[in-house]
């Protein structure tokens, strides 16, 4: 199964030798890529950033479908605003604290197994009354609605920072939701996502994502989604976009059909935070960029890989801590229980790890970040 899956990875990426130069070349000495090759570049790009920080068990999801996939009951549906909003993207509203666990997942069709182990996670409703005003601008309540064949998506609400982005929104059909994988155990690792069949795919665009489905609202026929984002927009952009993918009927082909516009209406305030060296962490209520260049002593190819970031925590002047992540490295680290209190992380091409909460933090009662073994202050 992993040589199929391979190959159809490599398959989507190849461009024949017409496609890799432009038509027409590029300004005089100046060599220009085609159209062509540059989608497929950052098509390929996204994925990489994609699978970069995700647990070893991904490549087991297709074979353990049927075991992750569970039977959901009836819910009613909440307000978009005010502090339920803020409860359900970042509070204890539809998520359970989870201690650290192991699952078997099996390949059916190789017929072999493998062990992973999932982190311990915790929520809180720590800050949730206070949501609007620690993220300000950053929220946008518009909600906006598209029809995709017979199923409605529909957005409810969004939050941006500038770094990350997390939105609300929800997909129904009568008769259920076709071509989404979800669980319990996706909502712990790699997220909810389509499969090769689904009649349609949403991307957003110039974002990395994690789609978590909320198990406790959720009915048969419409699913109720929180999608956390690591961005990568335009300086001063004023929306998400959705990207609506459908297969064509003639030859089975995926072809993007339509996009849905998420208005921003401002971003949530970042403070930026430096260690000895000047390396830099840019922190927000709902996430924390780590620059892995300076100050970590990280080699060259290290900074690039998010293993070798095995702790993160942010201390608050009272004493608590917040312990966003945590694993243990084999002569660097070791620790009682790995932890994961991230909704997503994902690394970056400029060797950045981003952590996007899973609660909110009120920056002005933060006293210092720590990453591995090295102090962050407010510069």
């Amino acid at each position: 199964m992993e040589g199929k899956m391979d190959e159809a990875v490599r398959e989507d990426f190849e461009i024949s030798v017409e496609e890799f130069d432009a038509p027409d070349g590029g300004a005089e000495g100046i060599h220009e890529f085609s159209k062509e090759y540059k989608q497929k570049k950052e098509r390929m790009l996204k994925d990489y950033r994609r699978k970069v920080y995700q647990p070893v068990w991904g490549r087991w999801a297709r074979a353990a479908a049927v075991f992750l996939l569970v039977v959901l009951a009836p819910a009613i549906v909440s307000a978009a605003s005010g502090s339920a909003f803020f409860g359900r993207l970042w509070g204890t509203s539809g998520k359970d604290n989870v201690k650290s666990h192991e699952e078997t997942l099996y390949d059916e069709e190789k017929g072999t197994s493998c062990t992973v182990i999932y982190p311990q996670r915790e929520y809180t409703d720590e800050g949730i009354e206070r949501g609007e005003e620690l993220l300000g601008n950053g929220v946008s309540y518009q909600p906006v609605v598209k029809e995709i064949g017979d199923t409605r998506l529909t957005v409810s609400g969004a939050a941006y920072d500038g770094n990350a982005a997390v939105v609300e929104f929800t997909l129904e059909r009568e008769g259920g939701v076709k071509g989404v994988l979800y669980g319990q155990l996706y909502n712990e690792s790699k997220g909810a996502w389509f499969t090769e069949d689904a009649p349609f795919r949403l991307v957003f665009r110039d974002c990395s994502e994690n789609i978590f489905v909320d198990l406790d609202k959720s009915t048969e026929d419409m699913l109720y989604c929180y999608a956390y984002l690591v961005t990568d927009l335009p300086e001063q952009a004023a929306e998400l976009q959705v990207e609506i993918y459908r297969k064509q009927v003639e030859n089975d082909a995926e072809t993007k059909t339509d996009s849905l516009v998420i208005p921003i209406q401002g971003e949530a305030k970042k403070e930026e935070y430096v260690n000895a060296d000047g390396g830099r962490v840019m922190l927000s209520p709902m996430s924390m960029d780590v620059d892995c260049n300076t100050g970590l002593g990280l080699g060259e190819e290290q900074v690039y890989d998010p293993w070798y970031i095995y702790y993160a925590a942010i201390n608050y002047k009272d004493g608590s801590v917040y312990v966003v992540h945590e694993h243990g490295v084999e002569e660097l680290h070791s620790c009682e229980v790995e932890i994961d209190n991230t909704a997503y992380t994902c690394g970056t091409q400029e060797a950045h790890l981003m952590f996007v909460f899973n609660r909110l933090v009120d920056v002005g009662d933060v006293k210092s970040v720590v990453v591995n073994e090295t102090v962050y202050t407010l510069k």
